[in-house]
């Protein structure tokens, strides 16, 4: 009877949690708003980063510090861990995605391009993230998140293509290889996203963040020895360890605990698509932290982009 009441529990958790005529609790909105805040200054800490540490060292570095803070408290306080294989797999693909490619990618791409292209490449993660949520649950988005995405989307290529010399990272500050990488990173975080928001009503959003952190040690580790002779580790001035710090501490760490919780709590679909404020903010620390040019195929991109996503996100329930 306990299990059935249980059960019953869950399902009702679920139910309510993506039908969108049943209103968020503040607690979700507010954990994806503060992870979001953490998560607007990655792209400048990262650009930060990259000035001293090759793009691939400073993104697995940033995985291996934060899982190794991770695995000490998972171990410490004895969090639940996954015991179906399902679950376990569910935990290996959140972790992989959301703690291993995804930094790599980024930081590998942010090396050669801008914070503002990335930051506005990242604002097209919630369209990746409903559309592979509905191709798990075999649902049809509505006609309305088609044309959303299809303008935030619209958006994106044309920031991509619409450049002079985009082979050239030199003359442009923002090469083609760069946004690329990127936009490959942002589908892996998508697929941690889903995995990690799904797993995280199971096990808790505590559990599946360190979890997910731990697990991706296995791959970090090997890879960080490997590449780390890339990088004079005893030229890095504090500005360098700092920004690696943000990306560690804020954004691998804190910023994915509040945002399994809100994915938990609030819906996948919902709350995922309330990145549609990210670009904007990165988008104005980058210009006035890192003195880049806003453009005016950069405003118009941005409106694209982020009214796209806004109305994707309208019709994403």
């Amino acid at each position: 009877m306990q299990d059935y009441k249980g059960e019953k529990a869950q399902a009702q958790l679920l139910e309510n949690t993506e039908n969108p005529h049943v209103p968020v609790d503040f607690a979700a909105f507010a954990a994806a708003g503060l992870a979001l805040l953490l998560w607007s200054g990655t792209a400048i800490a990262n650009k930060i980063a990259v000035i001293y540490i090759d793009g691939l060292s400073a993104g697995v570095l940033r995985s291996v510090l934060a899982g190794m803070i991770g695995a000490t408290i998972a171990f410490a306080l004895r969090l639940p861990f996954p015991k179906s294989g399902r679950d376990i797999a569910i935990l290996a693909v959140s972790g992989l995605c959301s703690f291993a490619l995804w930094p790599a990618l980024l930081s590998i791409g942010i090396e050669f391009t801008t914070a503002s292209h990335a930051a506005l490449i990242m604002a097209l993660i919630p369209i990746f993230t409903v559309l592979i949520l509905s191709v798990i649950e075999g649902r049809t988005p509505h006609i309305g998140w088609w044309i959303g995405s299809a303008i935030a989307v619209g958006g994106a290529i044309s920031l991509v293509i619409l450049r002079v010399d985009s082979l050239d990272y030199s003359s442009s500050g923002a090469s083609l290889f760069g946004d690329l990488i990127i936009l490959l990173g942002c589908v892996a975080c998508s697929i941690g996203y889903v995995a990690g928001g799904s797993l995280s009503r199971k096990l808790g959003t505590i559990a599946t963040t360190f979890w997910g952190l731990t697990v991706t040690l296995v791959v970090v580790i090997p890879l960080f020895a490997a590449f780390s002779y890339r990088t004079a580790w005893g030229s890095i001035p504090l500005e360098g360890w700092l920004a690696l710090a943000w990306m560690t501490l804020l954004s691998s760490f804190a910023g994915y605990v509040l945002w399994f919780y809100a994915l938990g709590r609030g819906g996948i679909r919902r709350i995922g698509t309330l990145q549609l404020a990210l670009p904007l903010v990165t988008l104005a620390l980058a210009v006035l932290l890192l003195n880049e040019t806003l453009t005016a195929v950069l405003a118009t991109t941005c409106v694209a982009i982020v009214s796209g996503t806004y109305l994707a996100h309208r019709h994403s329930g």
